[in-house]
């Protein structure tokens, strides 16, 4: 898998954009079904998304999404309710699930006065947890990686090893990730995503196989 984190400029505006993608132009059964997941969780928050939604809660529902998308390939075992308590989300998905992005890429205002970070893994390094308001751009960015650094340390742990399968996860030590990142404006009732890529597996696939991509 190749992951690109970019953007462009244009009159002192920022955009930031992440797309995920294998090489060769041909998912495995691994890397669609990792891929998925991601996806899954976007939709899920961006469907969620609306004037008055606190973000913090987005992220959680992304996290819940990603906790729901590794039980059901074995990576992960427990009830969701014990995964949430002991953060296993977080071992995966270590990052916030978006920003404010306007003037920079990572806009001011993110953590008025008065609002404060929540110290738990993962979600304390949201950018924003701000409720979203009409006209502001955000980004949506779940992740999902397999990063030694991290699953070492809970494989050795003998609370959050019991959450984890060694054995399913060692296939996926040298997979990578996946992240995907799309700029949206919040609505009066929703947003509209002013990103446009091609994000399904299908899309993808054809894209770099032929060339061709119809914008949707």
């Amino acid at each position: 898998m190749l992951l690109l984190d970019m953007g462009a400029e244009y009159h002192c505006y920022i955009s930031d954009i992440t797309c995920s993608f294998p090489v060769n132009g041909k998912f495995t059964e691994d890397q669609k079904a990792i891929y998925n997941i991601v996806l899954d969780a976007q939709s899920s928050v961006m469907k969620a998304m609306k004037p008055g939604i606190d973000w913090t809660d987005m992220h959680r529902l992304a996290e819940h999404v990603i906790l729901e998308g590794l039980l059901k390939l074995g990576l992960i075992r427990g009830s969701i309710e014990d995964l949430k308590k002991n953060h296993i989300a977080a071992l995966f998905f270590p990052h916030g699930l978006g920003h404010l992005m306007g003037l920079d890429t990572h806009d001011v205002g993110g953590y008025p006065k008065g609002l404060e970070r929540i110290d738990e893994p993962g979600i304390r390094n949201l950018r924003t947890r701000r409720v979203l308001q009409k006209g502001m751009v955000i980004t949506v960015e779940p992740g999902l990686y397999f990063i030694d650094a991290n699953i070492d340390p809970a494989l050795k742990d003998p609370i959050t090893s019991q959450f984890l399968n060694a054995e399913i996860l060692e296939r996926f030590r040298d997979f990578g990730g996946v992240r995907i990142e799309d700029d949206v404006i919040v609505t009066e009732d929703g947003i509209e995503n002013i990103t446009q890529c091609p994000r399904t597996v299908d899309d993808i696939e054809h894209l770099m196989a032929t060339g061709e991509w119809k914008q949707k």
